[in-house]
């Protein structure tokens, strides 16, 4: 069994890639495309983790926290990406096409998605915690619960920031500017699991449980 974090990419973002894929060897700039499919990219993948999920709880203070925390880490990695994106040679852009390309899998449904590898064990934890909220046991996953989502939150920042960053070939300051950038978007994470969940109710459990069970795949 293999398991992933994967979205079903939007077709702007699924051309792109094809087109990338297509133009390997083409000697025009490719560094234009990598940058819109960076960015695309980056966009979606929280439009998915935080954003959607934002529109599923009900109205309440804990909400806005999410929306708050959405917000800023949008603006944070949009922000960090378009200071690190510069025009680059086409064998070092290469790198993270390569990157991006196989961050792609296909679901047990034949849906291709664009996502990243997770530990097996994490993801069946996760289940596992989503199948007793299910069950109205949501109180006594809200620890658990928090611990799962803070390891869960670290491989995707890990992956998306901290690994396709590497494949830029950044200078010194760029690359500290990554790293402090990276830091505090994984520090806001933690900070808004640890504010959020101990207090979310049974049915806001439900609904946070409903929505990453989408997007959680396990492939025999």
């Amino acid at each position: 069994m293999t398991s992933y974090f994967g979205i079903v990419p939007s077709n702007e973002l699924k051309s792109n890639i094809e087109i990338a894929h297509k133009n390997r060897n083409n000697s025009e700039p490719q560094y234009p495309l990598r940058d819109k499919m960076a960015l695309k990219l980056n966009d979606e993948l929280i439009e998915s983790l935080l954003i959607d999920l934002v529109k599923h709880l009900p109205a309440s203070e804990k909400r806005d926290t999410a929306e708050k925390l959405a917000g800023y880490v949008r603006s944070t990695v949009s922000v960090l990406l378009k200071q690190l994106l510069s025009k680059t040679p086409n064998e070092q852009v290469l790198k993270s096409l390569e990157f991006l390309e196989k961050s792609l899998f296909t679901d047990n449904d034949d849906q291709q998605r664009i996502g990243v590898e997770l530990p097996d064990d994490l993801v069946s934890q996760m289940r596992a915690s989503f199948a007793e909220v299910y069950a109205g046991n949501g109180k006594a996953q809200r620890e658990p619960l928090a611990h799962q989502f803070k390891l869960f939150a670290d491989k995707i920042i890990k992956h998306y920031l901290t690994d396709f960053n590497k494949t830029l070939d950044l200078g010194l300051i760029k690359r500290k500017a990554s790293d402090l950038a990276t830091s505090a978007v994984g520090k806001a994470v933690h900070m808004a699991i640890d504010k959020l969940f101990p207090s979310l109710s049974q049915d806001e459990l439900h609904a946070v449980a409903k929505h990453f069970d989408e997007v959680l795949i396990q492939k025999k």
